[in-house]
């Protein structure tokens, strides 16, 4: 498997994590408040990794315009829909909603970059987009009641907010790929962007009258699991994430990022002591198929 590949799959393993640890403080602080935070946990976690790793706080101006479009799409707008699908649908649905980001990212690819998709690579798109469909539909147990299963209504609602976080997260991709492809170092984005989008979510704090009222720190166990989100999702994930676009096909890139539904079934059965239905291991099987064909 190519360097980028594993780079890839690091990525879908932290933004796994990243899903469990959100779940919590997603329903306690809200979309807007939660973002807040984790984008200072974030950026102080990827500040440290480039003293640590002793890289320059340093980077070319002229990628200055697509860092902070692939901010403002990718994570503000993106991840701003993505906690709200979190709130309503807990953290397997938002993971399986989140997958479909692979084929839009696939098309794009195609379409913006001119990253040719063979026919295998076609065939993977569509089964990636029935694995996702069976997951959705066929899902839910009768008998799976474990909090990480609420569903708040309207259903239809949460799949909306999740496609328009895939779809920010497509289109992110292809920004910020010319930039990693000319040599951007993925710590350096990763903290650029985050910065960027820190500066979006704590300029909506004054109109946010709700919060306003409340303490700005939440409870120390909250607390704990935004950090945890941060550094798995927005810090060690997004930076493997961009390491993988340096060299790999966007496509495969962004099918191996999608095997979270896959990875995350495991954690739902332990948490809930319950196997999930028939549907969601269909739908996870097709998103291997997809990222095998890819791959091999």
């Amino acid at each position: 498997m190519e360097t980028a590949a594993i780079y890839a799959f690091g990525a879908a393993i932290c933004w796994t994590l990243a899903g469990l640890f959100g779940h919590a403080p997603a329903r306690a602080l809200g979309s807007l408040h939660f973002n807040r935070l984790r984008m200072i946990a974030a950026a102080g976690i990827m500040a440290v990794l480039l003293v640590i790793t002793g890289r320059a706080f340093t980077f070319d101006p002229v990628f200055i315009w697509p860092l902070v479009l692939s901010s403002v799409i990718g994570i503000v707008l993106g991840d701003f829909f993505l906690f709200l699908t979190m709130r309503r649908l807990g953290p397997r649905r938002t993971n399986i909603l989140f997958a479909s980001n692979a084929p839009m990212t696939a098309i794009l690819g195609w379409l913006i970059l001119g990253e040719v998709l063979a026919a295998h690579d076609g065939v993977a798109v569509i089964l990636a987009f029935v694995g996702i469909c069976l997951a959705i539909i066929y899902g839910k147990r009768r008998d799976l009641m474990h909090i990480w299963e609420d569903v708040t209504p309207p259903l239809s609602l949460g799949v909306l907010f999740g496609l328009l976080a895939a779809l920010g997260q497509a289109i992110s991709a292809i920004i910020i790929r010319p930039v990693m492809s000319d040599g951007m170092d993925p710590v350096m984005a990763s903290l650029i962007r985050v910065m960027i989008a820190a500066l979006f979510f704590w300029a909506t704090y004054p109109f946010d009258k709700a919060q306003r009222k409340k303490p700005i720190l939440p409870a120390p166990k909250i607390l704990v699991n935004v950090f945890f989100n941060g550094l798995f999702g927005l810090g060690v994930g997004m930076a493997l994430f961009l390491k993988a676009l340096e060299t790999g096909h966007i496509a495969i890139v962004a099918i191996l990022t999608a095997t979270t539904p896959v990875l995350i079934l495991p954690f739902v059965w332990a948490r809930t002591g319950i196997m999930p239905a028939w549907g969601a291991w269909v739908g996870a099987l097709l998103v291997v198929a997809c990222a095998s064909l890819l791959v091999f």
